[in-house]
């Protein structure tokens, strides 16, 4: 008789055990494949927010770039353009900075570089001073432009 009750007892025991080990894998499971869900948006958030500071950086690059064109191709030397160079030199130095917080140290490297032949071109003119000056500024820029956009490819992959 005792037998009879215990047999029953210890199957429901040992389906109950069954059933909360299977429960606690699923629920780790679960877990686990929101943690990665979790993370995947997260990476592709910052993806997207270093992808936006990087061409906030490009465009400061190009007007800057247009900056030392009005100087050194159309001989603009007035106050406008002087505040127009102060401003756009600035913006490309704020906005390599949020790429210096935002992005890998060779993405920054390749930023400053490019930074510094833009200031340099917009301040001091390109080094060959023959004519035609426009295609001078871009000469000047356009080695450290395509080594920050190889680095950048490389780095957004």
């Amino acid at each position: 008789m005792v037998v009879s009750t215990l047999a029953p007892l210890c199957g429901v025991v040992l389906g109950g055990i069954l059933s909360w080990l299977a429960q606690r894998s699923a629920g780790r499971a679960a877990a686990r494949a929101e943690a990665r869900r979790c993370s995947s948006e997260l990476s592709e958030a910052r993806r997207k927010e270093r992808l936006t500071h990087l061409i906030d950086f490009l465009t400061a690059v190009q007007e800057a770039e247009r900056v030392a064109v009005d100087r050194w191709y159309h001989l603009s030397c007035d106050e406008h353009w002087e505040s127009r160079s102060r401003q756009a030199v600035d913006k490309v130095w704020v906005t390599q900075k949020t790429i210096h917080l935002l992005c890998d140290p060779e993405v920054n490297e390749a930023a400053r570089t490019l930074a510094f032949a833009v200031q340099k071109v917009v301040r001091q003119g390109p080094d060959d001073r023959g004519a035609p000056q426009d295609e001078k500024v871009w000469a000047h820029i356009r080695s450290s432009r395509r080594v920050f956009l190889d680095v950048v490819r490389g780095h957004l992959r």
